[in-house]
């Protein structure tokens, strides 16, 4: 062996690169050290490697399968001559670190512009050398605008020297820092961000860089602010709700009491909405309560607070009030402008009304609470006494109320134990003075205190919806009452039941009346359903409807108390009825006042040119009857013949013959 021939084989021994040689088929001739280490298999010479080659030089970077792990391998290439064989040889590199690094920093920078928080990386004199997409997004600045600049030019100016001057104490002698800071946008916007910085040292420990990571703020602020926003606003009409209105109610009475002054608190209720919620849907309804609120904005002072409570119930707060009279005469206007009407986007005009309690510190109430109870107080009674008007609160009141609260206690419990009664008060056929039919009215047999008046509950039980459970157990009781005389072989008599407001309006009120005739056999024919005026006037169309469908059944059907209302001939004349029933009122002063007797005679005419039987009610005298029957009454009822009174009573009233 020549002596260039031992270096040369030195050479291949020592050099890092792996050096092979192959045949045409791949299999090894000859492999360094350098490439048994790189290839992790041996000793490779006889082995197969598996790697490509090509007639000519080439270069390519290929997989390296091996023990330890997945690598990269540059190889070169070239064809030569071996032991007068055609071979390759083959210079093999392993790049896997540089690979392995290249990939990093190819993912590094995939992650840098790809993150939502803004990335913003300073030189070590902070001058500013690289940003990503998302901080363009956030400041609105470009990395035109910003690079070689410092972070100063996002200062919003809210911060002072002293703030800044503890960041950086933190940065140098930790190496990090974490806060919220109010920066500038481009726009001039100032808005909250969250920023973390961190300090980049080079292998010498020297600073060579400041990376900020920044998360904008202003939306999760935005919604901490809504929500705070909304649990002390009412979302429809973004007016301050209950537990606001307290707050300011309290503060107002802590004002009130150090100056001397009044304080006045109004409670409305919108008279006629639940109609117009009901038969245009809610959609209107929303629209419809969203410009009372701001037409109650509008009237009251910048001072005052205007509420909302839910429903159709709205406040309004009078701080520094001159007294009572100031109080009444907002509220004045307040049912004035409410009154007039509302033209909705959808073309529809509708009109309303209001009722208004009112409380007036120091006058009633010191506390909140107590204002709160004494304003509803008020506005119940204003709503008793006839809509469309307001009312004071008196302690009078705050008895009533409680009064109230009581029996309707102790009337839920009556109802379900059993404590009702139905009473019937004849109805007498005046030109053969005989029973006919009978009003069925409805009694409560109180344990503790005895027959209750129904004045003093019937107003209760339909401000509460209460009426229309006893309207309904009321018919039900009667059609087997009915049934009952007519299996002890009596004659089948008319009996008429009222129909509530609620009732009527509420629901379907002829197939409760269709599934009761069924359950208990009573004919149809000789059931007759009394409506007052005011509940068929409510919704003309609708009560039209309704009749129709009640009419539709076979019962006979009547308005009761003609005259106290406001229904016209030309309604009447659309309404199915079979009998109309004059008010106790107008009969009460006959003889004695000529006006009455005029009118009583009118309404005979007026019903019988309808072909509508007339009944009079409250006939208490001779002189009455005797009366009526010379206008041509049809039948009556009244003390003249019974009071109501208990099923057992009326038949043998009945059967006596009087």
């Amino acid at each position: 062996m020549t002596e260039n021939l031992i270096n040369f084989q030195l050479i291949l021994t020592t050099i890092s690169d792996g050096i092979v040689v192959v045949d045409q088929r791949g299999v090894v001739l000859y492999a360094n050290e350098s490439a048994e280490r790189l290839f992790e298999r041996g000793e490779l010479v006889g082995k197969d490697l598996a790697v490509p080659i090509h007639s000519g030089e080439t270069r390519q970077d290929i997989n390296l399968i091996r023990p330890s792990g997945i690598g990269w391998a540059e190889l070169r290439s070239a064809p030569i001559t071996w032991d007068k064989q055609p071979a390759f040889v083959i210079c093999v590199r392993d790049i896997t670190e540089r690979k392995t690094s290249d990939l990093g920093l190819h993912l590094a920078d995939t992650v840098f512009d790809s993150t939502r928080e803004g990335l913003m990386v300073t030189d070590s004199a902070q001058r500013i050398v690289r940003i990503n997409p998302a901080f363009s997004e956030i400041t609105g600045y470009s990395a035109a605008d910003v690079l070689d600049q410092t972070p100063a030019l996002l200062r919003s100016g809210r911060h002072d020297s002293a703030f800044y001057a503890a960041m950086w104490d933190s940065i140098n002698v930790s190496g990090h820092w974490q806060g919220e800071v109010w920066n500038r946008r481009k726009n001039s916007e100032i808005y909250p961000q969250l920023i973390s910085i961190d300090v980049i040292r080079d292998h010498t420990g020297r600073v060579c860089n400041y990376v900020a990571v920044l998360t904008d703020l202003s939306k999760l602020r935005s919604s901490q602010l809504e929500l705070d926003f909304l649990a002390h606003h009412d979302p429809l009409t973004r007016l301050p709700n209950r537990l606001l209105l307290l707050s300011r109610l309290q503060h107002g009475i802590e004002l009130a009491q150090r100056d001397g002054t009044h304080l006045a608190l109004l409670m409305l209720d919108l008279d006629r909405f639940k109609d117009i919620n009901d038969s245009f849907g809610h959609l209107v309804g929303d629209e419809l309560l969203q410009l009372v609120a701001t037409r109650l904005v509008k009237q009251v002072r910048t001072i005052d607070t205007v509420g909302r409570f839910g429903g159709d119930e709205f406040s309004v707060l009078m701080e520094d009030v001159a007294g009572a009279e100031q109080a009444a005469r907002v509220a004045n206007d307040i049912i004035r402008v409410l009154s007039e009407p509302y033209g909705l986007s959808s073309g529809v005009e509708v009109r309303i009304g209001a009722s208004v309690g009112i409380s007036i510190y120091p006058d009633n109430g010191l506390t909140p609470e107590l204002m709160l109870q004494q304003a509803d107080s008020a506005l119940y009674q204003a709503k008793i006494e006839g809509r469309g008007r307001f009312a004071y609160f008196s302690e009078s009141l705050t008895q009533a109320a409680r009064a109230r609260i009581d029996i309707e206690v102790r009337l839920r419990r009556a109802i379900t134990q059993g404590e009702l009664r139905v009473y019937y008060q004849p109805q007498v056929d005046i030109p053969s003075g005989r029973i006919v039919g009978a009003e069925a009215l409805v009694r409560w047999q109180c344990p503790i205190e005895g027959l209750v008046p129904p004045a003093r509950f019937i107003t209760i039980a339909e401000a509460t919806g209460l009426i229309g459970e006893i309207d309904d157990w009321v018919l039900r009781e009667t059609c087997q009452q009915g049934q009952r005389w007519r299996a002890a072989g009596l004659p089948t008599l008319t009996l008429a039941v009222n129909l509530s407001a609620y009732q009527f309006l509420q629901g379907d009120i002829s197939q409760t009346v269709a599934q009761v005739l069924r359950d208990t056999g009573y004919p149809a024919a000789f059931l007759e359903l009394e409506l007052t005026e005011s509940a068929l006037m409510q919704r003309e169309a609708q009560a039209i409807q309704m009749l129709d469908r009640l009419k539709a059944l076979g019962v006979r059907l009547a308005i009761d108390d003609f005259g106290t209302g406001y229904s016209s001939l030309a309604y009447l004349k659309l309404f199915p009825l079979d009998v109309l029933k004059i008010d106790k009122r107008f009969i009460d002063d006959i003889p004695a006042h000529r006006d009455d007797m005029e009118i009583v005679t009118a309404i005979i005419a007026m019903a019988h040119s309808l072909r509508l039987k007339v009944l009079a009610e409250g006939v208490e005298n001779k002189e009455q009857l005797a009366y009526l029957q010379t206008q041509g009454c049809d039948q009556f009822q009244g003390y003249l013949t019974s009071r109501p009174v208990p099923a057992a009573e009326f038949e043998k009233l009945f059967l006596s013959g009087r």
